[in-house]
């Protein structure tokens, strides 16, 4: 009997699973190489992107990972092959592409991966949750939102970033599922799925605290009596430490190396600020010699570190500021007008903007979540459900760090620098939702998944209100003054 329904509990699972790849393909894949133009970064990262082709050398302010997929999919693809596009390779802004070139290859991977993001983000509320049917209707919050969507069907870094994240993420949710003691072996592959995150953006560092919430739940047994058993925690923390930090390190170095090895060539005289040891290294046709390589790491990093430096300021003032500030990210301010064009009657807007209803529910779940958690630890309250409450404050706790990180930060910062814990907000919108309704879950009250159906037809409605700022479809003046629902939004129409 109980294999009979194992077998149909993998049933529906799969099924789930198939429904979310089919309905994310169409939000996200369908038509990635639209609108057949450039918009926001991508002037930047199809520059480097080329440079790698041609075996040109550069320096970025961002890890190699995300820009290496980039040329992977151009270099798989080869849409372009014809045109005269390695002039590319001679800037580090394109102003100019020529007639009739397609970014089918270097929208392809991160578009890809976004939408394979859809089926990670699933299994992960899955594991955590082991329920297939709440799980499926949350994985809407990152099916339909906007702003994701957008931002992810380019040819820059956060459908990559996002998807090894949430990588991550699927694997210490497995792990944590299973009731047996962990393995030394998965603290050396969440390493792995963390340095991947972190060879995309250095954002993506905020994942290595999966490892330090995944040995505290392995060894929370241990914790109760830490004082018998002090030094054998510190020696397992010492050890699995090392573990993950060997994984990490599998990944850097070697990402690293394929971008030293690629970069053979100078185009322009263009060093960057390579020192006078790197610039003999090119010289001498060493880019590709393991000797050489700590130097090449030092010169890369300096110019990461100088770059961001150079960054200006966050200015509101700016009548033209794209910028916005973290404390006000979670509600969706500031919106970015990536590209517009008239069209007929109307105008073609390619917008980053948030779905409000997936934004400002995920929000109230933060807020929830940092109320739980306060009430707890300030008031004694009894936890329910201490399983589902160390989830909570995970991820909560991944939340509040990522944000105290971006108000350290000088520089501007934009809308997308969001998105991070915009997916952690959605799990804890998924977990807070399980806590509070825990009782009629066991039950399997009806009323609850009636209320879950609910939040997705309004994610469904206002993600189609939204979507023809999503995929540049045109709208008159009228039409798109109805969508500015906040000042704050900063959405303008063309006139």
């Amino acid at each position: 009997m109980n294999s009979i329904k194992n077998e149909g509990a993998k049933k529906i699972l799969a099924i789930y699973a198939i429904a979310v790849l089919i309905v994310s393909f169409f939000t996200y894949f369908v038509k990635y190489n639209y609108p057949p133009a450039v918009f926001w970064d991508e002037n930047y990262h199809i520059a480097s992107a080329q440079k790698y082709l041609d075996g040109v050398m550069f320096m970025e302010p961002h890890p190699p990972l995300g820009k290496l997929f980039i040329a992977l999919g151009e270099y798989v693809i080869q849409p372009n092959k014809n045109l005269g596009i390695h002039k590319f390779t001679e800037t580090d802004y394109i102003k100019d592409f020529p007639q009739g070139y397609s970014f089918a290859g270097v929208r392809f991977f991160p578009t890809l991966f976004a939408w394979m993001s859809a089926l990670v983000f699933f299994f992960i509320l899955y594991f955590l949750s082991k329920n297939p049917h709440l799980s499926a209707i949350f994985t809407s919050l990152y099916v339909f939102d906007n702003a994701l969507i957008v931002h992810s069907r380019s040819a820059m870094l956060e459908g990559s970033h996002l998807f090894f994240i949430l990588l991550a993420i699927l694997y210490w949710s497995y792990l944590i599922s299973k009731k047996d003691k962990i393995k030394n072996m998965s603290y050396f592959v969440l390493g792995l799925l963390v340095g991947l995150s972190v060879m995309v953006k250095a954002t993506g560092a905020i994942t290595f605290l999966l490892f330090l919430f995944l040995f505290a739940y392995d060894y929370r047994n241990e914790f109760k009596e830490y004082r018998k058993n002090i030094s054998a925690l510190f020696k397992n923390f010492f050890v699995k430490s090392i573990l993950t930090v060997v994984g990490i390190s599998a990944v850097f170095f070697p990402v690293w190396y394929i971008h030293f090895s690629l970069g053979k060539n100078v185009a322009n005289d263009k060093f960057y600020s390579a020192s006078e040891e790197y610039k003999n290294i090119i010289a001498n046709g060493g880019a590709a010699n393991p000797l050489n390589f700590f130097t090449m790491l030092r010169d890369n990093l300096k110019y990461m570190a100088n770059y961001n430096n150079g960054v200006p300021k966050l200015d509101v003032c700016k009548p033209d500021e794209n910028g916005s500030h973290p404390l006000v990210w979670p509600v969706g301010d500031k919106s970015i007008n990536y590209r517009w064009e008239k069209s007929g009657g109307g105008i073609r807007y390619l917008y980053l903007q948030s779905n409000p209803t997936i934004w400002l529910l995920s929000l109230l779940a933060v807020i929830l979540a940092i109320i739980l958690i306060a009430s707890k630890f300030v008031y004694n309250l009894e936890i329910k459900n201490k399983r589902l409450f160390y989830l909570i404050v995970s991820f909560a706790v991944m939340y509040g760090s990522y944000m105290a990180a971006m108000l350290r930060i000088t520089r501007v910062m934009y809308l997308y620098h969001y998105f991070i814990p915009l997916i952690f907000s959605f799990i804890l919108l998924f977990l807070v939702f399980q806590y509070i309704f825990a009782e009629y879950l066991i039950k399997n009250k009806k009323t609850v998944y009636a209320l879950a159906l609910a939040f997705l037809i309004l994610i469904i409605a206002s993600y189609q209100f939204y979507s023809p700022l999503t995929y540049y479809k045109p709208l008159t003046t009228k039409e798109f003054n109805k969508r500015i629902w906040f000042d704050f939004w900063k959405l303008k129409a063309i006139n």
